[in-house]
Formats: structure tokens, sequence, C-alpha cells
């Protein structure tokens, strides 16, 4: 016959579930903190790199291993395009108004960014002053209309306290071709650093650069 359990070993068996069940609501708590660490950048709010280049490969490769009208009937969508923004001299505000002045530039882009995203596409902080979107269903001129109308945007912000401060970007526009995230983000990136090349405060499309390589040379 089983030996009833005391009172008090009964109370410390109570104790004992009552722990692990907290531990376990600890444990939970800081995995949904990493997980929101993973996805969101801290600062702005915007979905992390990481996160963007999961979800771009992710889209691309159903597009590219699809046929194209599964893909139109299974997802709504076959083209896919990046934005990339560079906030033009964000190191002379950082150096001239501090750091704090320079992280409420990038939160203020951050906001511009999430009021203008569609619910199925993603805005991403890429890393420093850079800053990325993914536009699912976009080709590039639908895109560069998109990145035209947020550029004038991000060009009305006001920086309280310092009215001085004209915010602008560089962006860079491209159509994914292949299943490869590398290249689209590096045709966007190219391109961006080509607005910047030009005078920055402005947007370029990749295939302009790729215009531009074609043509013949002059005599």
């Amino acid at each position: 016959m089983a030996q009833e359990l005391s009172a008090v070993d009964r109370l410390k068996m109570f104790f004992q579930v009552v722990g692990l069940q907290k531990e376990n609501i600890q444990l939970k708590k800081r995995i949904a903190e990493l997980e929101q660490d993973i996805i969101h950048d801290g600062l702005t709010g915007l979905k992390t790199r990481r996160y963007l280049n999961e979800e771009l490969e992710r889209n691309l490769t159903m597009i590219f291993q699809a046929d194209h009208h599964l893909a139109v009937e299974h997802f709504g969508f076959t083209k896919v395009s990046v934005l990339f923004f560079d906030i033009d001299n964000f190191k002379k505000i950082n150096d001239k108004y501090g750091h704090g002045t320079g992280d409420d530039v990038l939160k203020a882009v951050a906001r511009v960014l999430k009021r203008n995203v569609w619910k199925r596409d993603l805005a991403a902080r890429y890393g420093g002053e850079e800053m990325a979107m993914m536009l699912l269903g976009s080709g590039e001129e639908d895109a560069y209309k998109k990145a035209e109308d947020i550029r004038k945007k991000i060009g009305e912000i006001k920086i309280p306290d310092y009215p001085k401060i004209k915010v602008t970007v560089s962006i860079g526009v491209a159509q994914a071709d292949s299943a490869s995230v590398e290249q689209v983000v590096k045709n966007a990136d190219v391109a961006m650093y080509e607005a910047k090349f030009l005078g920055k405060n402005r947007t370029i499309r990749y295939s302009e650069l790729l215009a531009k390589k074609k043509r013949p040379a002059k005599k």
C-alpha cells in the first residue's frame, strides 16, 4: 500500500509544480522576446535585414520555381521588386547634431516607410542608415513610382528643435529576374549608389544602368 503524502510533502510538491510553471512562462516570454529581436529592429520598429532576406528568399523561390499560371493562381503575383534607401548626409547629421538626433532621423524615415508599405509588402532596416522594402506584385516601373512618392514624403520630414536639418534619401530600384536574393539586393544597391553619384535625393532604376551600358560609345 502506497504511503500517503504528508501535508508538508503535498505543499512542497505544489510549490515545485508552481515553480516549474513559472519557469516555463518566463522561458516562453524570453523566447518571444528573442523572436521579436530577430524580426524587428529595436530602434526603428522596422523588420530586420535577416527577416527581409528570409521573406525575399521564400517569395522568390515560390515565383521562379513555379509555373507562371500557377504562380498567379496561388500567390496572386509573379513580380517582386526591391527598393534600397540610404539617408543622405547621415554622417554629417550625426557629427553636427549628435547620435540622438541621428536616431530621431532614422525613426522619422522609418515611420514614413511603415505608413507607405502595403500589407503584403515589407520594410526593413538593412543596416546603419540603409533601409529596404520588398514589393510583391510590383514590376520596376510601379516600384519606381512608389519609391518617388516615398522620397517626396521623406523630404517633408521635420525634426523637432532642428528645423535646419533637411532629410533626403537616395533610392535604388530593382526587379527580381531570378530566385537569387543576393542578386536583386545587389542590383538595387548598385542603383542606389548611382543615385548618390548623380547628386543624391533621387531614385534610379537598375534597368537605367543596364541601358547605359548597352549604348554605343560616342565617337
